[in-house]
């Protein structure tokens, strides 16, 4: 009873706080607007190198706000011992749209004040195309729906997702689907655009003293939808693009030449950059992926893994808003054991990173880039000749992985025509005679089964150039298919009994109408040190990651989609699994219902050190992402079996 009679007066506070603001100046009593208050931030030059953080919401702020009784700042003050409860003292269910706890417009619009004017009431980005958000746009529509594959779209949006199945298909621009309506679904309801450390210290402090779900997005590219969540307030970090170069730089165990750079920085603005400074840095293949969100976070595999590991491998130093508001540094010397966590345990989990300081290398030239093709179109190549060249092509794939050497390739079965292609193969240090040297074991085997191939290889003098030939922007939006990922450890490939249990595994993928797409890559190369961080070891001794692919009818219910992912993860997958026990899979391009996940995606041993992690800093479950750490303690209502989405009120499971 004395808990109950708590809650209820923390619960009569909370109406309190989210129904008016107030300032007293000379004595009188006045409403809080851009007249009296000003954003909330301290400039502190020696912070940091970069504008954007050096800009960051203190105690002084706080206390001069105080000092202005501006009521209730309680709301957007640091969390403290007493407050930072546990997450199975608090409310059942996170505060969501039209609950009597929900702030009022007033509220919200003082939140902006002190942002800077940086808060965006959310639409979805198709509304132009219905009338009830009142923005109804013929022209814009069709723009939308013309551009609806093209990731920048997505990007420069404040809440569109690249993923928009788990969004739940609420707001779909014309062609793109048969839902005729436009609601919120799972889109956030506010979006802070942020630009300073301190705007990001507010959201924080202010989503977790009111009980609101709190979402990060950077760029929207996520295989699950991670940066989408309805009724929640979402962090925008996209435009914190900083980025400088030191050549000599030293932290702990690292002397050598950095790239510092900013959350909002997308993968081929880092090579670009890195390129300029004649140096290397490790990003992924996908063009706009945004690198400094839950790409790096979560492990990111690289074109150039095979050489010098995963991208979270490469992190020196981080910079970073913790669950409680305070803005620190997690390195091997501050904060050691979050450090270890951040590199390669997944994003929007600890915190919400405003830079990465990474160790880069040195320019690669030269670099060999190849792409060629086979297939059972018009070339008499038969159809047990192609499955005995993809299988010892997956033969080989260990030799090339131990080699450096990194390939992107793909095999589908489109109208009974059989196709491997392979369009990104990274040779680092190699020229074009090296090369093919290199290869040529491969093709001659091909050639002895009727195939004969002429890849088109050029050599380029850095991976930058490289890079822009031979990865071209992919294409997003879809809500037709959904992939899984497995990590195909050496042995599989190399044992002849594991490789053919392995491979008939994936091939019946194939046959059953689905789709193969892979990296030949590893994240523990023979001639590095594998730093002790929370990358996945499965990533340690793999020579690839394959993704199996099952498609659906573009006319397909969201009930009938349910069924076929259902079926993709029983039927189809579990010969994948029993083929690679251990093997583990990669969370950022994994399954959606991923059975045994926390072990699948993690590791045991390392699921349970993060887990302890996440009790310590963020112990009342402010950042959740689905198979994010401690997502086991959460739910999402209103789901359909076998497609969750962000559709829903976020809600603690039961203890």
């Amino acid at each position: 009873m004395a808990r109950f009679c708590g809650v209820l007066a923390s619960l009569a506070s909370l109406q309190q706080f989210v129904s008016a603001q107030t300032i007293v100046s000379n004595g009188r009593i006045l409403p809080a607007n851009t007249s009296n208050i000003s954003p909330a931030v301290e400039v502190l030059p020696q912070s940091s190198t970069f504008a954007a953080e050096t800009a960051q919401l203190t105690d002084n702020v706080l206390a001069n706000l105080t000092a202005l009784q501006l009521s209730n700042i309680s709301l957007f003050g640091f969390s403290t011992n007493n407050s930072n409860h546990k997450r199975s003292s608090g409310p059942v269910c996170k505060t969501y749209p039209g609950d009597s706890f929900w702030p009022i417009s007033l509220i919200w619009d003082i939140f902006d004040l002190l942002l800077g004017g940086a808060l965006i009431k959310a639409v979805p980005i198709a509304s132009p195309c219905y009338k009830n958000f009142g923005n109804y746009d013929a022209d814009r529509c069709a723009y939308v729906g013309d551009q609806w594959s093209v990731s920048n779209l997505h990007e420069e949006d404040p809440t569109s997702i690249m993923s928009p199945l788990y969004q739940g298909l609420t707001c779909l621009p014309d062609g793109w689907g048969p839902y005729g309506n436009c609601t919120m679904g799972g889109y956030p309801s506010y979006v802070v655009n942020i630009t300073s450390v301190a705007q990001i210290q507010l959201a924080v402090n202010f989503a977790r003293n009111l009980n609101i779900r709190l979402v990060v997005k950077n760029t929207g590219h996520d295989f699950k939808g991670r940066s989408a969540g309805a009724g929640a307030l979402s962090i925008w970090t996209h435009y914190l693009k900083d980025l400088e170069f030191i050549e000599s730089f030293t932290l702990g165990s690292y002397s050598g030449p950095v790239i510092k750079a900013g959350s909002g920085i997308q993968g081929t603005e880092l090579y670009e950059f890195a390129d300029a400074n004649n140096v290397t840095a490790l990003a992924g293949e996908g063009r706009t992926v945004g690198w400094g969100g839950g790409y790096i976070a979560g492990g990111g595999h690289s074109p150039l893994s095979s050489k010098y590991g995963m991208a979270a491998d490469q992190i020196v130093s981080i910079d970073l808003v913790t669950p409680d508001g305070r803005f620190i540094a997690a390195n091997e010397i501050q904060n050691s054991d979050l450090f270890w966590g951040l590199c390669g345990g997944g994003g929007s989990t600890f915190g919400v990173v405003t830079s990465y300081t990474i160790k880069v290398h040195p320019r690669l030239d030269p670099i060999v880039i190849s792409t060629f093709s086979i297939s059972t179109s018009g070339n008499n190549v038969t159809t047990d000749v192609f499955w005995g060249a993809t299988k010892t092509y997956f033969s080989m794939i260990p030799t090339f992985v131990d080699a450096g050497t990194y390939a992107y390739w793909y095999f589908f079965n489109a109208s009974n025509v059989l196709s491997l292609t392979v369009f990104g193969w990274v040779a680092p240090g190699y020229t074009t005679e090296s090369f093919n040297n290199l290869t040529t074991p491969l093709f001659n085997s091909w050639s002895g089964l009727g195939i004969d191939v002429e890849p088109d290889t050029t050599q380029h003098s850095s991976f930058l150039d490289a890079f822009n030939q031979g990865f071209p922007q992919e294409s997003v939006g879809t809500n037709v298919s959904r992939a899984a990922s497995r990590l195909v450890s050496r042995d599989n490939l190399v044992e002849p009994a594991k490789l053919n249990t392995t491979f008939d595994a994936f091939k019946s993928i194939v046959k059953r109408g689905g789709g193969m797409v892979g990296v030949a890559t590893t994240g523990g190369p023979a001639n590095m040190t594998i730093p002790d961080n929370a990358v996945n070891d499965a990533w340690r001794t793999a020579s690839a990651q394959i993704l199996s692919v099952v498609f659906w009818d573009s006319g397909a219910t969201l009930q009938e989609a349910a069924e076929a992912l259902i079926e993709f993860n029983t039927t189809w997958l579990e010969p994948v699994r029993a083929a690679t026990p251990g093997g583990g899979a990669y969370n950022s391009e994994g399954n959606i219902i991923e059975p045994d996940w926390q072990n699948t995606y993690y590791g045991a041993e390392k699921y349970a050190k993060l887990s302890d992690l996440k009790e310590r800093y963020d112990p009342t479950g402010l950042f959740y992402t689905i198979h994010g750490v401690g997502s086991e303690n959460w739910y999402i209502t209103d789901q359909l079996v076998g497609l969750p989405t962000q559709n829903g009120r976020l809600c603690r499971v039961a203890q």
